[in-house]
């Protein structure tokens, strides 16, 4: 019976008998051919290949601020085109690295999250980060990582920082 299930799901039907006959055998080479020619191609024509900083966003942080840093305007903030405004000034450089999302990550080595801290500011900050932003070092992420936050109203106090920071921000 499954040879007419296959039969009537494709329209063709390869009995054990028919599989051993030269024609099948081409068919076959032709078709695993056929399914191999892309694993040699270019890249641009492959999928594309995310670096090891876009990952570990898509993982750790993804879920919540979105995968491409648009969250769903809840207690989440979106980190697309407005992240960078912290980075006006020292406080808001300091408070982003010690957000719980940040010094609580399960991304344990210091480097790996820098990177993924200069990937949101860099990449999904875009024109809100300003010209000249030092990228964050895994020294710098080391020590904001040893200080949470314990503010227990941390919409309070994010538009607190924020305000401070956007009001030194270049105009």
């Amino acid at each position: 019976m499954p040879h007419t299930l296959s039969r009537k799901a494709t329209g063709f039907c390869m009995t054990p008998r028919a599989m051993r006959s030269p024609r099948a055998v081409w068919f076959l080479a032709g078709a695993v051919s056929a399914l191999l020619a892309g694993v040699g191609a270019p890249l641009s024509t492959r999928a594309a290949v995310l670096d090891h900083a876009t990952t570990n966003y898509l993982t750790h942080c993804g879920g919540c601020h979105g995968i491409e840093g648009v969250s769903a305007r809840t207690f989440v903030p979106v980190l697309r085109d407005h992240v960078g405004t912290f980075l006006c000034s020292a406080e808001g450089r300091a408070y982003i690295g010690r957000v719980p999302g940040v010094s609580m990550s399960l991304i344990r080595d210091d480097q790996e999250l820098a990177d993924v801290m200069n990937f949101v500011l860099f990449r999904l900050g875009g024109a809100s980060t300003p010209a000249g932003t030092k990228p964050f070092t895994a020294a710098e992420i080391h020590v904001a990582r040893a200080q949470p936050i314990a503010s227990t109203d941390l919409l309070a106090l994010r538009a607190e920082v924020l305000a401070r920071a956007a009001a030194q921000c270049p105009r």
